[in-house]
């Protein structure tokens, strides 16, 4: 490709999107450098870069410095040395996504239509929704964030193909021509303060998802954020902005009419969509919202809609039944990073829950979670290096607060005190980096412990 041609490319981080770009861009120039700051026997899925890239581990030396553009793992701050260096010397930096973007541009005479979702919370489930209903119409890519990059399908997409991508701030807060056909925000709360600093950074990152959009494209956002209300006074958007709510009605958009019924008003025309679904809690029927509407302005037909919410069991690690042993339910819900994750699973349960909270602390407080723990919480069970933040904070709460320190002490904790119609909630509100490689894998090994038991 032409516009990498002879370009001596840096790459910071070797994740699993720098690395299925690296192996891409090796076709079209042979100057490739990666810096990665994990040393090498720590890096998954090596094995797998084209061999004559060079690379060094362990450190980020000022060879990056020697690049015509660099491309930044996601998860890589601003406020690092390394990318302070990349700026003074006015190197351009960019992401997986908006290279893939790029090279979608630059391959197609028109680009095909791009559904980009972005939140606080629900952007998996509301992207995974999005994606199945969709592809039951038409031919669809679901990547992203989701786990999947871009970069992975960009020889498999054609005009007509629709992308449903899930987007993090991480990945919005630097692009420079990324433009979907339909911008989606489910919901802004404080999350991610230790990359972004500030909310209002946190704000902004968000909304550049509406960039480059122009009048032809759409925005879609929750109603009734005060996040996203915020956001709007300080944006200049182009594009058609439509709502979804669960508890206003009568908006451009779509509503819920009661729990088995969506209304949908789009351009004066009027809608009713039926909802039969297995997932638990009010905030997945602000998911469903989300993508009916999102799916509806692709011209995915109701029927199409409405049986693939019907047939959607879900995303693994968040609120997902692992086990019912002797009368007590267990929930993996290891997909809560963050605070206000945890306080929507909180509001899914009538139960009295047993919850295991703790990981690696972000910055955000934790008493926000006291009211809905002294009303439905009969123990916390804290693990991890959060364990004393989260008890200094949480201590006044009239349930007992014990140590546990390892997610496999913590659910055998709970077994030892759980009684028949009560939860264990695996629902930490932080990340899972102290312990474990990801979120997923923590996940996985506290299903592994449960169905042990």
């Amino acid at each position: 490709m032409e516009i990498f041609k002879n370009k001596k490319i840096g790459i910071i981080g070797l994740g699993i999107s720098n690395l299925h770009l690296a192996n891409y861009l090796a076709n079209f120039t042979k100057d490739i450098f990666i810096t990665e700051q994990q040393p090498k026997e720590k890096v998954e899925n090596l094995h797998l870069l084209n061999p004559n890239i060079r690379c060094e581990f362990g450190h980020h030396s000022d060879e990056i410095l020697k690049t015509d553009i660099v491309i930044r793992s996601p998860g890589i701050p601003y406020h690092t040395e390394i990318i302070k260096k990349i700026i003074d010397k006015k190197i351009p930096i960019f992401t997986e996504l908006e290279i893939s973007f790029i090279i979608l541009q630059n391959k197609l005479k028109n680009l095909p239509k791009i559904i980009a979702i972005t939140g606080t919370n629900g952007k998996t489930t509301t992207t995974s929704l999005t994606g199945e209903i969709i592809s039951n119409f038409k031919k669809t890519i679901i990547a992203g964030n989701i786990g999947i990059p871009l970069i992975k399908y960009i020889d498999e997409i054609t005009e007509d193909t629709t992308i449903v991508l899930e987007v993090s701030s991480y990945q919005l807060e630097d692009i420079q021509q990324f433009k979907p056909y339909i911008g989606c925000i489910l919901n802004i709360t404080e999350d991610h303060l230790e990359h972004h600093l500030n909310m209002d950074n946190y704000i902004k990152s968000k909304f550049n998802i509406f960039k480059n959009q122009t009048k032809e494209d759409f925005a879609v956002l929750k109603y009734e954020d005060e996040n996203i209300i915020r956001g709007l006074k300080n944006s200049n958007i182009k594009s058609t902005i439509l709502y979804f709510s669960i508890n206003k009605t009568d908006i451009n958009g779509c509503w819920l009419k009661d729990k088995s019924t969506a209304v949908l008003k789009v351009n004066s025309k009027f809608e009713e969509i039926r909802i039969n679904t297995k997932l638990i809690g009010q905030h997945n029927y602000e998911n469903i919202l989300a993508a009916i509407l999102c799916s509806f302005l692709i011209g995915v037909p109701k029927e199409i809609i409405e049986k693939a919410i019907e047939k959607f069991k879900g995303v693994e690690h968040r609120l997902e039944f692992v086990r019912e042993l002797n009368g007590v339910v267990y929930i993996n819900d290891s997909k809560s990073t963050n605070v206000d994750s945890t306080l929507v699973a909180l509001k899914s349960f009538e139960q009295p829950i047993h919850l295991i909270l703790g990981g690696r602390d972000k910055g955000a407080p934790y008493s926000p979670l006291i009211p809905l723990i002294n009303q439905k919480v009969k123990s916390i069970l804290l693990i991890g290096e959060a364990s004393n933040i989260i008890y200094n904070q949480l201590k006044s709460c009239k349930c007992e607060l014990h140590f546990c320190e390892t997610l496999k002490n913590a659910v055998l904790k709970a077994k030892e005190i759980a009684q028949p119609g009560e939860i264990v909630l695996l629902s930490p509100a932080c990340s899972s980096f102290d312990q474990f490689k990801n979120f997923e894998h923590r996940g996985k090994i506290f299903k592994e412990i449960v169905n042990e038991l």
